[in-house]
C-alpha cells in the first residue's frame, strides 16, 4: 500500500462573525440579507452535498484567547506526571487518554463546560462592551509580560472562557441549521443538555516523545529548566510583523524565537493539493458522534533541542494545510482555513436528528511528511444532546462511503502508486469505521449510542486502538 497520496485542497467556506450574529435577534431574520447568506452557506456546506465543515471568521476577542491557550498544551504534555496531575486537579481538568504512556501520539486535557443557554458572551462581544467571563483573566490589551506569566496560572479560566464562546458559536450555527431543516431540533437539543466537553489537545512530534522517554530513563529533561512563554499580546500587531513565542530559562534569559505573523505563507498560496501521509496518522479515521464539534484553527510548533535550551517557535502550517483530512466517498481532501477562524464540524447525531439533511464528516489527522519535529495544538468543544435523547434510526444509509466503494474502484491517483494500492487504502479506511447500522438501533438513547460507538471503535475488541 502507498505510504502517501495527493489530497485535494479544501478551503473551508467562511461565515463572517458580523453575519452570524444576525441570528442573535430572531425578529430581524425575515428581512436581513446577511441572515439569508448565513442560511444559504450552512445549507450548502453542511448539507448532503457539502463537506460537513464550516468556518467562522473575525470573532472579536476570541482569537486572542486562542493564542494564549494553545501553547499551554505542549507545556502540559511535557511536564512530569506528578506535577501535571497536581496542576490539572487545581484547575478542574482531567484527561481521557493514558498520559503515562510514553509513546502516546496525543495528549488531551479535558473539562466539562456548563452553559445557561443564553448567548450572553457573543452578545457582549458583538456590542463591544469588553465583557470578560472571568475577572481573573487579564484583558489582552494589558502588558505582554503579565499575560505570559499568568496564562498557566489561569489555565482553567482560559479553557472555560474560550470553551463557552465556542459553545455559543455552535449554538448559533445550530439555529441556522434548524432554519435549513425546517422545524429542526438541534439548538434545543444542545441547550436542553447545557453541557459540553472541552479538550485542549497536543499532537506529539517525535522530539516530544524523545523528551518524554528521556525523562522516564532518569535523564534530567530540559523542560524542567525552561518554560514556554505563550503568546504576547497581538491585538495591536500589524500583519507581517513578528509574533513572539519565547522560551525563557530560569534566570529569565530568552533563548529563542520568532515567527512571521502573515496569515498565509506566500510560498503556499494557490497550492491546489497536498501530499499527505496515509499510514502515519496522529488520529485515525472516524466520525464524531455528537451534534457538532467546534475547533480552533490549529497552531503548529517547531521544536529542537540542544545542551542548554529547548527551542520552540510557531511555524506556518506544513504545506499550508491544517492536516485535518476528510474522506468523502471516493476522494481525500486536505483542509485549509485562516489561522484564527473557528471550525464547525457536523457529527453523526446531527446527521440523525436532521433526518439526513446534514452530513457528518469522516476525518483523520495526519502527521506532516516534511518534518517530524513539528507538533500540532488545538482546542475542541463537543456539543451533544442529552444522554436520554432518543435517536430514531434513519430511513437512509449513513454508511454511503462503503456502499460507493463496493460498486466502483477509487478514482484517486497521485501518480506515485497504482490504482489498486489506492483503492485498497480507501477500502481500508472504511473497514476501520464500524457501520452505523451496528451501533444505532431504533429507540436507542444517545447514551446507548455513545457507548456502542466507543466500544466498537476503541473497546477490547474494537476496530481501532485508543491513543
Amino acid at each position: 500500500m502507498a505510504a502517501a497520496a495527493t489530497a485535494t485542497a479544501l478551503d473551508i467556506a467562511e461565515i463572517p462573525f458580523s453575519d452570524l450574529v444576525v441570528l442573535l435577534s430572531p425578529d430581524t431574520l425575515a428581512d436581513d440579507g446577511r441572515c439569508r447568506r448565513v442560511v444559504d452557506t450552512v445549507a450548502t456546506e453542511l448539507g448532503r452535498g457539502g463537506s460537513g465543515l464550516l468556518a467562522i471568521a473575525g470573532v472579536p476577542r476570541v482569537g486572542a484567547l486562542r493564542r494564549r491557550l494553545l501553547p499551554l498544551a505542549r507545556r502540559l504534555a511535557l511536564m512530569d506526571h506528578p506535577t501535571r496531575s497536581q496542576l490539572l486537579k487545581k484547575h478542574g481538568l482531567g484527561s481521557d487518554v493514558p498520559l503515562k504512556k510514553l509513546d502516546r501520539s496525543v495528549s488531551s486535557f479535558a473539562q466539562l463546560l456548563r452553559h445557561s443557554g443564553e448567548l450572553t458572551l457573543l452578545e457582549s462581544v458583538n456590542n463591544n462592551n469588553g465583557f470578560n467571563y472571568s475577572d481573573k483573566i487579564q484583558d489582552c490589551n494589558q502588558s505582554d509580560e503579565a499575560n505570559g506569566d499568568d496564562d498557566m496560572e489561569n489555565l482553567g479560566d482560559l479553557v472555560e472562557e474560550l470553551g463557552l464562546y465556542m459553545m455559543e458559536l455552535g449554538i448559533l450555527v445550530a439555529r441556522a441549521c434548524d432554519i435549513v431543516i425546517g422545524k429542526g431540533q438541534l439548538e434545543q437539543s444542545i441547550t436542553d443538555f447545557g453541557t459540553a466537553k472541552a479538550r485542549l489537545i497536543h499532537y506529539h512530534s517525535e522530539l516530544d516523545n524523545s523528551i518524554i522517554r528521556d525523562k522516564s530513563t532518569k535523564r534530567k529533561c530540559l523542560v524542567n529548566n525552561v518554560a514556554v512563554k505563550p503568546y504576547q499580546s497581538c491585538s495591536g500587531r500589524r500583519a507581517g510583523s513578528l509574533c513572539l513565542c519565547c522560551i525563557k530559562s530560569e534566570d529569565g534569559t530568552t533563548v529563542v524565537s520568532i515567527k512571521g505573523n502573515d496569515s498565509k505563507d506566500a510560498s503556499i498560496q494557490g497550492q491546489a493539493a497536498a501530499e499527505i501521509s496515509l499510514l502515519n496518522l496522529w488520529q485515525e479515521w472516524h466520525y464524531d458522534y455528537g451534534i457538532f464539534t467546534v475547533l480552533t484553527a490549529p497552531l503548529f510548533l517547531s521544536a529542537s533541542e540542544d545542551e542548554n535550551s529547548l527551542v520552540n517557535l510557531e511555524c506556518h502550517p506544513p504545506d499550508g494545510h491544517t492536516h485535518l483530512q476528510l474522506c468523502n466517498g471516493r476522494k481525500l481532501f486536505s483542509v485549509r482555513c485562516s489561522p484564527e477562524s473557528f471550525i464547525v464540524q457536523v457529527g453523526e447525531a446531527a446527521d440523525i436528528l436532521s433526518q439526513g439533511k446534514l452530513k457528518s464528516t469522516l476525518h483523520a489527522v495526519s502527521r506532516p511528511l516534511s518534518s517530524m519535529d513539528i507538533s500540532r495544538e488545538t482546542f475542541v468543544v463537543f456539543l451533544q444532546p442529552s444522554w436520554d435523547k432518543t435517536l430514531a434510526y434513519p430511513g437512509y444509509s449513513l454508511d454511503e462511503g462503503e456502499s460507493i466503494l463496493s460498486k466502483e474502484t477509487s478514482a484517486i491517483s497521485d501518480g506515485s502508486a497504482g490504482p489498486c494500492d489506492e483503492d485498497a487504502f480507501m477500502q481500508g479506511i472504511h473497514k476501520k469505521i464500524p457501520p452505523l447500522s451496528s451501533r444505532l438501533k431504533e429507540g436507542m438513547t444517545f447514551a446507548e449510542f455513545s457507548r456502542q460507538t466507543t466500544k466498537q471503535y476503541y473497546g477490547g475488541s474494537g476496530i481501532q486502538q485508543n491513543n
